[in-house]
């Protein structure tokens, strides 16, 4: 299976997954094709709306074997014997949520606070995180993201998400989604 097709595939599961939530613990959820923001590459894997956390984004990876998570810039994926160095996917998130940010800033949308989370969607994957280099971010399956919600929900925050700005966060994606340009 080719990187991109697994990436679908893992995206794909994860939708599944977030159906099950919707009306429940989430309000709803974007995802995005290439979004090129001041010269910069990235897409939205997913976006939730969740009104006892704010906005959740989902980098998700369909990635298999052993991943040893740190907070450097390189993790080991290890698959028997077989070793392959991945770029970290906790700063890959963070980027994300950046640059999302910023978007938001500038259609005077950044009204909530964004949580980056890594979701692991590859039923062969093992994730050793590193206790000395932690990882920037939450590293989860996507069989935890249900649990993670409830347990990262706080009883005194509630964001009401109306249509109109589900809607405004939604077109100001989509105003910056455009072909992938390789010199960015």
């Amino acid at each position: 299976m080719a990187n991109t097709d697994a990436g679908n595939f893992g995206e794909e599961a994860v939708r599944d997954e977030l159906r099950k939530l919707k009306g429940n613990l989430i309000s709803g959820f974007i995802r995005s094709n290439n979004i090129c923001y001041y010269g910069k590459n990235f897409q939205i894997d997913f976006l939730l709306f969740v009104p006892s956390i704010g906005l959740v984004l989902l980098e998700v990876k369909n990635w298999k074997g052993t991943v040893k998570a740190t907070s450097e810039d390189i993790w080991v994926q290890e698959i028997g014997t077989y070793k392959n160095e991945l770029k970290n996917a906790s700063l890959q998130s963070l980027r994300t949520a950046g640059l999302l940010l910023h978007i938001l800033e500038k259609g005077k949308l950044n009204k909530w606070p964004i949580r980056p989370v890594v979701v692991f969607v590859n039923q062969n994957a093992k994730i050793q995180k590193s206790t000395i280099r932690k990882p920037q971010t939450d590293i989860i399956l996507k069989t935890m993201i249900g649990s993670w919600i409830e347990e990262n929900s706080l009883n005194e925050i509630y964001y009401k998400f109306t249509n109109d700005e589900f809607t405004k966060v939604k077109e100001i994606i989509c105003e910056y989604t455009k072909e992938y340009n390789e010199n960015s």
